[in-house]
């Protein structure tokens, strides 16, 4: 993923991976997955994941949708993470393979597998590089700046509103009016923003334009 992106927030992360927001938070606080880039310092402050972290999550969504326990797909987790610390994020890279109630590791070399859990019958190929794509496309799908309508008296100005993954939200820019600049959580805040903002800018550039005119 681009290194120009900071990272995305963990409504953003919910999103795209498809858990509840209950579940991504069970997951933080009981280590299973962790935010790589920002954790929780208290109340008000914001979890940020990287786009790897992105991939682990949805890994663990789909090993728990396939039926396995939560408490295998931890154990799986940490002994990839212990066993093959020489992969970096090795739960977004490495091949994995679910046998029954067990989960499979495809050594670096591919010429074994190594059994994360234990015991197992019906096997299962469990392609991991899908998943990032799938998770690249709903980001890059995600950071398409979007355009908004908003109507000033009597004249309609266009504001491109572009999503802000980490902190949530949106930054606003008017291509007409370079002086209005802004920023919003929502799409009714981002209305009500770029208004106050166009008239705020307007009010100010008129008196200029009168004297000019005379």
């Amino acid at each position: 993923m681009t290194s120009a992106n900071p990272g995305f927030s963990a409504e953003i992360a919910r999103r795209i991976v498809g858990i509840s927001y209950r579940q991504l938070d069970y997951w933080d606080k009981t280590a299973l997955l962790r935010p790589s880039i920002r954790q929780a310092r208290g109340r008000g402050s914001r979890r940020v994941y990287s786009f790897e972290d992105l991939v682990e999550l949805r890994v663990i969504a789909r090993l728990l949708a396939i039926g396995l326990s939560l408490a295998a797909v931890r154990k799986a987790a940490r002994h990839v993470r212990q066993h093959f610390a020489t992969v970096l994020r090795p739960l977004a890279r490495l091949t994995l393979v679910v046998e029954g109630k067990s989960i499979l590791v495809r050594t670096v070399d591919a010429k074994h597998l190594v059994d994360a859990t234990g015991g197992g019958q019906m096997v299962i190929n469990f392609a991991v590089a899908p998943i990032a794509d799938a998770v690249r496309e709903k980001v890059t799908a995600l950071l398409e700046p979007r355009e908004l309508s908003v109507r000033v008296g009597s004249r309609a100005y266009v504001a491109v509103l572009t999503p802000d993954l980490a902190a949530g939200g949106y930054s606003i820019e008017v291509p007409e009016l370079p002086g209005v600049v802004t920023e919003a959580d929502s799409l009714p805040e981002a209305r009500k923003m770029v208004a106050d903002a166009i008239r705020l800018v307007l009010s100010v550039s008129t008196p200029a334009t009168k004297r000019r005119a005379r």
